[in-house]
């Protein structure tokens, strides 16, 4: 509210104005009057004053310095830009994401194998393009499309940790290659979509293994990468049909992904719908990444699922090599598959931190703006690693560009 506005909102609807006798009102008059046309001379009065009353707060309440730093940053920047990190923090974050780009890059083979298997390959050409729009030209499009169908199936239009019958056909994996297909301007091929489509419950959940059809083996992570994939295929699609299609899936999957928020926390289980409540686990990494596709895909009405999420940041950082994983029991027809899928849940809180940010109050902001800065200090876990981690680097280089002043790409 400006300095006018704020001294017309007194003068004119202020209800108790119109109690006050008449004298003290004229006098009162005459007080508002002088005090709009001081604030009118000069626009950083009221940015003046504005720091004089969070400088007595601060000192009020006993806050650092450091911390009235945070909340002085916070307060002043514009509204819905991206966390305001400290100088020193950005630049440390940026060199990493520089260095780990390069590391993969170069450890890429784009002329065969790539990162040598379906999910490693897939997770760093996503990560190489994403704030990186120069990458599409130097990675040719066809290899890419020849490598991933080659070690496809075999008997599906999709993909597993390996390419052998013994493993079963992995939602996960299958949603990661799509992806990395569209950063590439890659159309997936009917076969390839319908095999996403079909696998998705009425309900809008998918497993993360193709043909566990029982609810208990609803998966949120499973859910969350098919309909991150179909949304970003969706935009290469030209038949309209088609399109709709994709976009009818997504909306199903991500409100039944929406609704399987843990209240208050903004945290999912694994698997939501397991029998024993006691074995659902909340794991930081699927948790990160759900709240991210929410929001990549647009879902509606996240902003209360945001301040859950930056009121309950972990209290202690991840290190960025821990990985958590499920251990379910998963049953395909006659067969038991165990989900030892890892999840590492530094980069997926990173990445949801960033997009949380913009609906949190101003106690809840400069709350992320130090957890963030934490995980992104010179000395952090995420400055250990170094590229030859592939999966885990790229996952933390994705998380890096998701802010705009560590990428680069404002």
């Amino acid at each position: 509210m400006k300095a006018r506005q704020l001294v017309l909102w007194i003068q004119g609807k202020n209800p108790f104005r119109s109690a006050f006798p008449a004298g003290l009102r004229a006098r009162s008059e005459r007080v508002l009057g002088q005090a709009k046309n001081w604030l009118e001379q000069d626009r950083r009065r009221l940015w003046g004053a504005l720091a004089v009353v969070l400088a007595i707060g601060v000192s009020v309440a006993g806050i650092s310095s450091e911390a009235a730093g945070r909340y002085g940053r916070v307060i002043f920047s514009a509204r819905g830009a991206a966390a305001p990190l400290t100088g020193e923090v950005r630049r440390a974050a940026a060199s990493r994401a520089k260095q780990l780009a390069a590391a993969l890059d170069s450890r890429l083979d784009k002329k065969a194998k790539f990162g040598g298997e379906a999910w490693t390959s897939a997770r760093v050409l996503v990560a190489l393009r994403e704030g990186d729009p120069s990458y599409a030209g130097r990675v040719q499009a066809r290899r890419v499309e020849t490598y991933f169908r080659s070690i496809s199936g075999p008997e599906c239009a999709c993909w597993r940790t390996a390419p052998e019958g013994r493993y079963p056909s992995h939602l996960g994996i299958t949603a990661w290659t799509l992806w990395a297909f569209a950063a590439y301007g890659i159309p997936a091929n009917r076969s390839e979509i319908e095999f996403l489509l079909s696998s998705q419950n009425r309900q809008g959940w998918w497993p993360l293994f193709a043909g566990a059809n029982q609810p208990r083996f609803a998966s949120t992570y499973g859910t969350a990468a098919a309909i991150l994939a179909l949304h970003e295929q969706s935009a290469l699609k030209q038949n309209l049909a088609r399109r709709e299609r994709l976009v009818e899936a997504v909306t199903r999957g991500a409100s039944w992904l929406r609704a399987q928020a843990i209240a208050g926390r903004a945290r999912w289980a694994d698997y939501p719908a397991w029998p024993r409540a006691k074995e659902r686990r909340e794991l930081i990494g699927v948790s990160g990444f759900a709240l991210y596709v929410l929001h990549r895909v647009g879902a509606p009405g996240l902003a209360d699922l945001d301040r859950d999420w930056l009121a309950n940041l972990p209290a202690e950082i991840p290190q960025a090599r821990r990985g958590e994983t499920s251990a379910k029991p998963v049953k395909i027809g006659s067969r038991i598959y165990r989900d030892d899928s890892l999840y590492h849940g530094l980069s997926w809180a990173i990445a949801a931190t960033l997009l949380a940010y913009p609906n949190g109050s101003i106690s809840e902001k400069a709350r992320a703006v130090r957890w963030l800065e934490l995980a992104l200090a010179p000395g952090g876990s995420i400055h250990s690693l170094k590229g030859a981690e592939g999966p885990i680097a790229a996952e933390a280089l994705f998380a890096l560009r998701n802010h705009p002043d560590i990428a680069g790409n404002k």
